[in-house]
């Protein structure tokens, strides 16, 4: 099977997160509470490094990343713009918009730089926009939740496509 994620990136993702006492590892999935991916093998000899073992004990249910990992009932198919705003230096944000309203969403590049290749991969939302779940072969991959903005894109509005 190929690999959806970067494992360099992932790995220094892995290793971060544990140092900051963020991650959380199993039933399938790894999170820091920003993102949650689905575990692929090539993350384990990471994991084994950082906690020592491969199962090692979860704060998470396997009900809670159920819960997260799994589509809306109608989810909202989302474009990536291809465009990144730049808050600071250390603050990069991929935006995402809906075709259909114009409406933006944003992620931290942090986490959209996980995966490979992401043309080959679907952006979905729900109508609150309140996660962006990334779907690859019609499986969801993962779920990252979205960086909240104010007035930061006033400047930048998508023009909304009327499907008729």
């Amino acid at each position: 099977m190929k690999t959806v994620y970067n494992k360099t990136k992932v790995k220094s993702w892995i290793k971060k997160a544990h140092k900051h006492h963020s991650l959380a590892h199993g039933h399938g999935y790894t999170t820091d509470g920003y993102v949650i991916l689905v575990d692929e093998p090539h993350m384990h000899p990471t994991i084994l490094e950082v906690y020592g073992t491969l199962t090692p004990e979860c704060r998470y249910t396997a009900e809670q990343f159920q819960r997260l990992i799994n589509l809306p009932d109608e989810p909202i198919e989302v474009i990536d713009s291809h465009l990144e705003l730049i808050l600071d230096p250390k603050c990069r944000l991929r935006i995402f918009y809906d075709p259909k309203t114009g409406k933006e969403l944003t992620i931290d590049c942090v986490y959209f730089e996980l995966f490979d290749n992401p043309e080959f991969y679907g952006f979905y939302t729900n109508d609150r926009m309140t996660q962006l779940w990334i779907t690859y072969n019609n499986e969801v991959v993962g779920v990252v939740a979205p960086y909240r903005l104010q007035d930061q894109l006033s400047h930048v509005s998508f023009k909304a496509v009327n499907a008729e």
